[in-house]
């Protein structure tokens, strides 16, 4: 919550702070409706992410702080209530699962800073699969049950409102983000086969389906995604064949950041086989591989976008890490001894002190960007009260790393953050002196950041 607080605003926080089309600052509810819908005819489609952003930036910044630590906390829960299949107590939540469940997020997750603590990208991808992990829930207690839906509700009239609620949340999981859609609808039609040929497919599930496949077209046909390759198109000089392989690179660096859960997926899974509990486990084995399915097919697909942030690999490192504490809780039911008290013990220890370093330097970056970030404003400030239309401000002397994201304007005024910070303020341009020379081929591989990691690029 610290962090999420701290961290100033950047970019695209400024830009869903107007209503859209205009330099105007949203203000109501009824700002947030406008801006949204001209923001699905000439932008994009992800209108329920970006509904909450705007509400939140709204409501002020201790509310988004607020919002974004209880959300990375129940996400963690979900986590563990997909794993074991059902509802659990979160007070009973056993050490062991607390451990991986927050070490391999806080080792794998890509941009963990960016994810967890810009408010606009929390809610593109935090919210948004914490959201995608609710809706699953009956899904995977039907696919692990014997029994048909009636366990779920009881009742004609209470079936029917839980399909209704079911199809709504679909409706707005399909909506939330395209690689997450997809990998929803592809995966989930496998879902609803295996299910018919078993006899179990129920209504809920063709409700859940139908409404995740109806937000997915919602979001993919928006107006704004054919206005945004357009405009991709005619200004960057966009070559979707090139891109590619661009993006393969994107995919394998996210595959080699989250080879710790990877590994750990893979151990657990030769573990089971090899005492031979793939036939004894069935369902709850299908019920890993369609988990793991779904983030395998939402960072995939992402190869074939014609952008792929590093951010959009976060379903990949969520699923995959349900995936393998499934295994893992299996192998726990058998008594069988995965991680043995010297590992844990020592996992931990090495675990602390790289969460006590890292987070640490993360504190002393935060502090600093913050107090160079109230410089900023004053300096804007003056400037305009001095008749500048024109404005240059100093570069922030920390840079995106692993925990801490620095979306900052560039020293070209036609870049895309400096148009937003423009339009903010209300003047021609705004541009820093300098931009930093890149060091490390992504931000993800900064880890801690010194006082010198800014290099000014000559102009």
């Amino acid at each position: 919550m610290f962090f999420a607080y701290n961290i100033p605003h950047f970019s695209n926080d400024f830009r869903y702070m107007l209503i859209e089309g205009t330099d105007d600052r949203v203000s109501s509810v009824a700002d947030i409706v406008l801006s949204q819908y001209r923001h699905y005819f000439t932008w994009g489609g992800r209108t329920p992410p970006h509904v909450l952003a705007q509400l939140l930036l709204l409501s002020g910044k201790l509310a988004g702080a607020f919002a974004t630590a209880l959300c990375f906390v129940l996400l963690i829960y979900l986590v563990n209530v997909l794993a074991k299949g059902s509802f659990v107590n979160p007070l009973k939540i056993e050490s062991t699962a607390l451990l991986m469940s927050f070490s391999l997020l806080y080792l794998c997750l890509r941009n963990f800073g960016e994810v967890l603590f810009m408010l606009v990208t929390s809610c593109n991808y935090l919210f948004t699969t914490t959201f995608v992990l609710l809706i699953l829930v009956p899904f995977v207690k039907a696919l692990e049950s014997d029994k048909d839906d009636s366990s779920l509700s009881k009742g004609f009239v209470l079936k029917n409102i839980f399909n209704s609620l079911i199809f709504l949340c679909g409706l707005t999981a399909g909506w939330c983000n395209e690689n997450t859609g997809f990998a929803l609808c592809f995966v989930t039609f496998l879902y609803l086969v295996y299910m018919l040929r078993k006899k179990k497919l129920s209504a809920f599930m063709v409700a859940g389906f139908t409404g995740m496949c109806t937000g997915f077209l919602i979001l993919v046909l928006s107006p704004g995604n054919a206005a945004r390759m357009h405009m991709m198109e005619s200004t960057g000089g966009f070559d979707y064949f090139s891109h590619i392989f661009t993006a393969i690179g994107v995919f394998n660096l996210s595959l080699l950041e989250n080879l710790p859960l990877i590994i750990a997926f893979l151990y657990l899974l030769f573990t089971v086989y090899k005492k031979g509990l793939i036939k004894k486990y069935k369902q709850s084995i299908v019920c890993t591989l369609y988990l793991y399915a779904i983030g395998f097919v939402s960072l995939s697909v992402m190869i074939f976008s014609p952008n792929f942030p590093a951010r959009s690999a976060t379903v990949f490192t969520v699923f995959t890490l349900i995936a393998s504490l499934k295994l893992y809780y299996i192998l726990k039911k058998e008594q069988i001894t995965v991680v043995n008290r010297a590992f844990f013990y020592s996992y931990s220890v090495i675990f602390s002190l790289y969460f006590l370093i890292t987070a640490t330097n993360a504190l002393e970056c935060l502090s600093r960007l913050n107090d160079e970030f109230v410089q900023r404003e004053n300096s804007i400030k003056e400037q305009i009260a001095n008749g500048k239309t024109d404005l240059v401000v100093k570069p922030f002397s920390v840079v995106s790393s692993r925990y801490i994201f620095v979306g900052d304007i560039h020293a070209d005024s036609n870049y895309f953050a400096n148009k937003i910070l423009s339009r903010y303020y209300r003047i021609s341009s705004i541009v820093r002196t300098c931009d930093e020379i890149k060091t490390l081929p992504h931000s993800d591989l900064l880890i801690i950041q010194s006082k010198t990691v800014f290099k000014c690029k000559a102009n």
